[in-house]
């Protein structure tokens, strides 16, 4: 096994980042929500992750293997306001392609995504997963995650 990078991502990461995101959402969002679009991607994704990079309060950063993206995590970061007392952080998205897990690069993923919270400043991290998503929650519970809310939903038609 070579040694795996986790580094900002950069514009040049974007074909990587842009597939790993789409390989996520079909993998988790299309498969446990009747209402995402398997095509969203297509003409969206590429241009999210590009603000995203660019943007300040924004961390993306790419698990890289050989020049090849095989995952990410992506996070954002919103301060104090009127009707949140503490800065917080989201963990927005985090992927790691299939072969490359049970490695502990997810791990390092959401370790570094901590500690950019939390020298930012958040008081609280947050991050959501379907609750269908067993494997999900529990490695997010091994990192000090505890459920919060739940959100429940009604398809009408």
């Amino acid at each position: 096994m070579t040694d795996i990078e986790i580094r900002p991502a950069t514009l040049d990461d974007l074909d990587g980042l842009t597939q790993d995101s789409a390989d996520l959402f079909a993998e988790d969002g299309v498969t446990r929500d009747r209402l995402r679009d398997p095509e969203w991607p297509r003409d969206d994704i590429r241009t999210r992750c590009a603000g995203l990079i660019a943007a300040p309060d924004a961390l993306v950063l790419v698990a890289v293997e050989d020049d090849t993206v095989i995952g990410h995590v992506i996070g954002t970061f919103s301060p104090a306001s009127s009707m949140w007392t503490a800065a917080r952080a989201e963990l927005v998205s985090t992927h790691v392609a299939v072969p490359y897990r049970g490695q502990g690069i997810g791990g390092r993923l959401v370790e570094d995504f901590t500690a950019w919270g939390r020298e930012r400043g958040a008081v609280r991290l947050h991050v959501s997963a379907y609750t269908a998503n067993d494997s999900a929650i529990r490695f997010y519970q091994r990192y000090g995650f505890v459920p919060l809310s739940i959100e429940l939903a009604l398809d009408v038609d």
